[in-house]
């Protein structure tokens, strides 16, 4: 069977989570991962960009593969998401910030959105940009979670057991329910980290806006190839 999804992976140790893009349990539809040979972890805009040629190579194997959709497991990778995917013919989803213009044509117009991250000051103008789009087509502001201890153990060990779940979830729910006073014209949130979704499912039911990150923005990609119905089957193509 073809594989709906292939993700270009940084070299080391990631977060087997659900929500997480190396947990089986994430994903509804075949995935291929491919461990990009070379990629440490990027720091900086200079490190994302330096990785460029790594992916590109990677992107163009996968595509020889036969993957529907490409896309990777750290945000930072937006930073190249324009000269990655002007190398494939293969749809390149690399960051969910490349959803902004389509989120913010479904919410009133002026309304803001609001951006989730790790570390605030590592998401800007740049990334936007590089998406596609800028703060000046579409108000944004931005929140991280790289304040609380627990997330920044969670980045460190790449773990989280039971207890540590749980004050993920609730330190983020913190974030949100403060980034929502803070900024009451907050019409939808993008969540740009991909660690996030690893709590964000248990807090959109009680959200007053919806959320969206890099699973959702992928299993709307995907469906371009093949819907799946309620019995469980797919329409086609996955």
């Amino acid at each position: 069977m073809t594989e709906a999804l292939g993700i270009l992976m940084l070299e080391g140790k990631m977060a087997d989570v659900p929500g997480c893009m190396v947990n089986e349990q994430t994903w509804p539809y075949p995935v291929r991962r491919m461990v990009v040979p070379g990629a440490k972890t990027p720091r900086t805009a200079e490190d994302a960009k330096a990785l460029l040629p790594l992916y590109v190579e990677a992107a163009r194997e996968l595509e020889q593969r036969g993957v529907r959709v490409i896309t990777a497991n750290c945000g930072l990778m937006a930073l190249v998401q324009q000269e990655v995917a002007a190398a494939v013919r293969t749809p390149v989803v690399l960051s969910s910030l490349v959803a902004v213009p389509a989120v913010a044509r479904m919410i009133a117009p002026g309304t803001r959105i609001g951006v989730l991250t790790f570390f605030p000051d590592a998401v800007g103008e740049h990334n936007f940009t590089s998406c596609g789009w800028s703060s000046a087509d579409f108000p944004v502001s931005v929140a991280g979670v790289g304040e609380y201890e627990s997330w920044r153990r969670f980045l460190a060990t790449k773990e989280a057991d039971a207890e540590l779940h749980a004050e993920l979830r609730e330190d983020l729910r913190r974030v949100i329910h403060e980034f929502l006073a803070r900024e009451p014209d907050i019409g939808a949130l993008v969540s740009e980290c991909t660690m996030l979704p690893a709590v964000l499912d248990e807090l959109r039911p009680d959200l007053p806006v919806p959320v969206f990150d890099i699973l959702t923005v992928l299993d709307w990609t995907v469906s371009g190839f093949g819907r799946q119905r309620s019995d469980g089957k797919v329409t086609a193509g996955v």
